[in-house]
């Protein structure tokens, strides 16, 4: 199933995140980030690769939304939230993503995909993000 994901997404201008389906308190596994996924966060594909997304993530990151992110992956197959990230430099940026859990026939989860798309970051009020 990975390597059709890889094929598919590989050249997406949107940038994909494939992951393990290990929702533990350690987090997933990066097993594929795609192109625009390094250029949008400054890691190279090796850098991320076999760390959990939490790598991306900051002071600013908010646990609310990272624990809705994961309570909805496990209930719901679906999910959507805009979290602050950190890019390799350390600069912050606002992502909006959308996660898919993808099961195998049995039914288990096996992978979870990640669309991922840069925010702006609004000037004045903070957000919670």
């Amino acid at each position: 199933m990975l390597d059709h994901l890889v094929k598919i997404y590989a050249d997406s201008d949107i940038a994909v995140i494939v992951t393990d389906a290990n929702f533990s308190d350690e987090g997933p596994t990066i097993l594929f980030a795609n192109a625009a996924a390094q250029r949008m966060t400054g890691y190279a594909r090796a850098e991320m690769v076999g760390r959990s997304p939490r790598m991306l993530q900051g002071a600013e990151t908010s646990l609310a939304s990272r624990k809705a992110l994961a309570r909805a992956i496990r209930q719901n197959d679906h999910s959507a939230v805009v979290l602050r990230n950190y890019r390799k430099n350390g600069e912050p940026y606002d992502c909006a993503i959308s996660v898919e859990v993808l099961r195998n026939r049995a039914g288990a989860p096996e992978l979870a995909i990640a669309f991922e798309q840069e925010r702006p970051i609004r000037a004045g009020r903070r957000r919670a993000v």
